[in-house]
């Protein structure tokens, strides 16, 4: 019987790593997950930058529409066509008359319990924060023709103090509604405001607005050229104001940038400093006075 010796299957044996080999292998490691990381940091703020203009045009939008719907009713002479010479309240006016009492002698024309945010607001230039305020007859709103009843708040305009003349203020050219739209601070955010004279309390527009800015279109039957309040207070030019143009200054809500930025922004005609980490954007409209259009100047 012969036997065969087994042979036995050689083992290869396999280095490790060198430590060289380990060093580029953890390198190229911390260079794949600093690059996903930067990835991710890049993705995250840009998505918080387009969050932050879409909220910011969203104001936008809110702030123009409701300036829009507000300023056009200037110089609105209700529908029993009660003349009303100046379309916006100014400060050659004087403040607000507030003793004024409606049909019956128990209503106030202007309502102060508590005090009206009205008070002492004028169409004024206010550096980097206009003030505007609009004048229009109101009508009955139990009047089934009424177009007009409210102030800018939403505060409806009672029957006595309308310009009816059968069944509102005895004197029908002083049933004149206000509505101011300014800028304030009110929880430290920079927002947009109304005051009506129909409301004790100012009701917001638009939230994040830094900046506002007015001009007047005064037309001299050929042109239209636009001056701000106080060129136009100098030139006693009220009755000729058919447009206005207006531009806001948006800001996101919350700081988006990595280090404050110094930069400046043009509304119309003024130059506006930013020092921060908010992004702005300036937006722009041109109102045009309907009640003021159709008047012959």
């Amino acid at each position: 019987m012969i036997i065969k010796a087994i042979t036995m299957p050689s083992i290869k044996y396999t280095k490790g790593l060198t430590l060289i080999e380990m060093m580029i292998a953890l390198s190229l490691g911390v260079i794949i997950i600093l690059g996903l990381t930067s990835i991710y940091l890049s993705s995250q703020k840009s998505s918080r930058t387009r969050d932050a203009i879409a909220n910011m045009e969203a104001n936008a939008r809110v702030a123009l529409s409701s300036m829009r719907q507000i300023i056009e009713h200037a110089g609105y002479p209700s529908i029993y066509n009660v003349p009303l010479e100046k379309p916006f309240h100014s400060a050659e006016d004087g403040a607000i008359d507030t003793s004024i009492r409606c049909r019956g002698g128990t209503e106030k024309l202007v309502k102060l319990v508590p005090p009206s945010a009205i008070n002492n607001k004028y169409s004024i230039d206010d550096a980097s924060k206009d003030k505007i305020v609009v004048k229009y007859m109101a009508d009955n709103p139990d009047d089934s023709n009424a177009e007009i009843i409210t102030d800018c708040s939403g505060s409806r305009i009672l029957p006595e103090c309308s310009a009816d003349p059968d069944n509102g203020m005895y004197d029908s050219m002083k049933a004149i509604v206000y509505s101011a739209i300014y800028i304030t601070t009110p929880t430290g955010r920079s927002a947009l405001q109304c005051a009506g004279s129909r409301s004790s309390k100012p009701q917001p527009l638009a939230e994040d607005i830094s900046a506002i800015q007015f001009l007047y279109g005064i037309n001299n039957g050929v042109t239209t050229s636009y001056k701000t309040a106080t060129a136009v207070e100098a030139a006693k030019e009220w009755e000729s104001v058919i447009s206005v143009q207006v531009a806001i200054l948006v800001r996101s809500s919350g700081n988006v940038l990595q280090t404050k930025e110094n930069r400046t922004f043009v509304l119309l005609n003024q130059s506006v400093n930013r020092n921060d980490k908010r992004l702005y954007r300036v937006y722009s409209t041109t109102i045009n006075l309907p009640n003021r259009n159709r008047r012959v100047l």
